[in-house]
């Protein structure tokens, strides 16, 4: 057997070391570029064509493709006493001086979507508005008259905390259900998640048609 050398055997080591490093470089490169491949969009339907959609975006045409696993969901408007304990929702709401929220919109999830993006933040929209967005499971629902307003006081419940948001009786309150290819029309407002490919096409993984934007 040959016998290395001191010098060698530190050599050897640093060599292996840095084939190491680059090994472990290689592969959280690879982990990170699969990440940066989803996306979220936002836009209009102005097309389809088979399996394809065509969305317009604020910054310009995105081509969307549709697979069989593709979810897709849509809104449903909702009365406000539609609203009771248990549901997961998602409150789109800005703090009032008593130190509770105020709702602008409520959105309730499908059954499949809760405990999606749990937890109370600035909207990412619009983070210098002092708008809000919690996800959260309805705790306590109460009928309330708050500063001449009337409607229904919630206790949103998530990880880590909880707030009380008054939903207002003219709020715009949609509820989420999962639906088929037949919800995706020319001219509905879609927001969309999915990895975007090497063509610059969005493989969709869910699809949200929105409801209009109407009081009811």
């Amino acid at each position: 057997m040959k016998r290395l050398r001191p010098g060698n055997i530190v050599a050897a080591l640093r060599t292996g070391i840095i084939v190491a490093l680059a090994l472990t470089a290689g592969s959280a490169h690879a982990q990170t570029g699969s990440a940066e491949n989803r996306v979220s969009l936002n836009g209009t339907i102005s097309s389809i064509t088979g399996s394809d959609l065509t969305v317009q975006s604020h910054s310009g045409p995105v081509v969307v493709k549709l697979a069989g696993e593709t979810v897709i969901r849509g809104e449903l408007p909702v009365k406000f006493s539609d609203i009771t304990s248990g549901m997961y929702v998602g409150a789109t709401a800005t703090k009032q001086p008593d130190g509770t929220f105020r709702a602008s919109r409520l959105h309730i999830f499908s059954e499949d979507q809760r405990g999606i993006g749990e937890g109370h933040r600035p909207l990412g929209s619009a983070p210098q508005s002092g708008a809000t967005m919690t996800n959260a499971n309805v705790e306590t629902v109460d009928d309330v008259a708050v500063q001449n307003v009337k409607g229904r006081m919630l206790t949103l419940k998530y990880k880590g905390g909880e707030i009380k948001v008054i939903v207002p009786a003219d709020t715009f309150v949609v509820k989420r259900i999962v639906g088929d290819r037949k919800l995706l029309t020319t001219g509905g407002t879609v927001s969309i998640t999915g990895r975007r490919g090497d063509d610059d096409a969005i493989a969709a993984s869910q699809i949200t048609v929105r409801a209009p934007a109407a009081r009811p």
